[in-house]
């Protein structure tokens, strides 16, 4: 038997309850490939909609788990089944647009510097991501003025974080751009190693690997003219408003233990309670998440400043 020749590309795409947006990710991704010969590997965490079903004949490798093993998970054991001298990381709810993966493929040949690179992101109705897309990596201040929505009252506060003044008309070197749509050499991903599975089912595990590239000196960059749009929250939707707290800033925790000194962390903890504090006050006076009511959302917030009091040892 001939064993497979190597791939360009590999395009991972992690699925969990996909239904409603793999299709259009996966008819995309011919148009936005060009001529690079390419190959789609699909992990589906035990998906129970009809995820498997419209992925069926359309990849080139179905990876089946019994389990919801999480976005680092998966996509480190994806990672091992590929074969392409470039990986491309795809979240279901991306819709590439044409030439968009031969563009940033393109950046990287000419560009021997650049670890990796991602195009840019948009939402479904075209308006723009960078906020959530481009950020710096995270420090005490960024996330402690993400905990009290300090941006929200003073945008100045977050401007340097969020790149806000980045001139997009052309590539630019970027701290870290989010895993959504993520092409990374397969020898800088050899060489920084697997996702770290700590941060399991999701959220910060992107964050991490940026941070592990640039104490790397490697570089990161984003392709304006290579685009996409994003629905963005599109796992959320299978996730209580309470579980989503409970996990996001957790693995905040996690990574501030990992990446910031040891004070810093402790005061992130704090810093968490005390956020949570007010976001209990906040709800049951209806002044935030009027949508899914003041008690539920006094609950989540609740669990949340308890788990950090106890340093989240209950969690799992």
């Amino acid at each position: 038997m001939v064993a497979p020749q190597p791939q360009e590309l590999s395009i991972l795409v992690v699925t969990w309850n996909s239904e409603r947006w793999i299709d259009r990710c996966l008819a995309s991704i011919p148009a936005a490939c060009g001529d690079l010969e390419h190959e789609i590997i699909v992990y589906d965490n035990a998906s129970s909609d009809g995820t498997l079903r419209i992925v069926s004949g359309r990849e080139d490798l179905l990876i089946r788990s019994d389990n919801n093993d999480g976005f680092g998970v998966a996509t480190n054991r994806a990672f091992q089944r590929s074969s392409g001298r470039y990986v491309f990381l795809l979240n279901p709810d991306c819709e590439l647009e044409p030439g968009a993966l031969k563009l940033v493929h393109d950046f990287l040949e000419a560009h021997p510097n650049a670890a990796a690179a991602a195009p840019l992101l948009a939402d479904d109705d075209g308006g723009s991501q960078r906020e959530f897309q481009l950020r710096r990596l995270p420090t005490y201040w960024s996330f402690a003025f993400e905990i009290f929505a300090i941006g929200r009252f003073f945008p100045r506060a977050t401007a340097r974080h969020r790149y806000r003044d980045l001139d997009l008309s052309h590539p630019q070197r970027v701290e870290q751009p989010a895993g959504a749509a993520l092409m990374i050499r397969r020898e800088v991903l050899d060489e920084i190693g697997p996702f770290d599975e700590q941060f399991s089912p999701a959220w910060f595990e992107d964050v991490d690997y940026c941070a592990r590239l640039a104490a790397a000196g490697k570089e990161v960059w984003v392709v304006p003219a290579a685009a996409a749009r994003h629905v963005g929250g599109a796992s959320l939707e299978h996730l209580s408003f309470a579980r989503f707290q409970e996990l996001w800033y957790r693995n905040m925790w996690r990574y501030a233990q990992k990446w910031l000194s040891a004070g810093e962390a402790e005061a992130l903890r704090w810093t968490i309670i005390a956020g949570m504090a007010v976001r209990v006050a906040a709800a049951l006076v209806g002044a935030a998440h009027r949508d899914i009511g003041p008690i539920r959302a006094a609950r989540a917030y609740a669990s949340v400043l308890r788990k950090a009091f106890h340093r989240w040892r209950e969690s799992p």
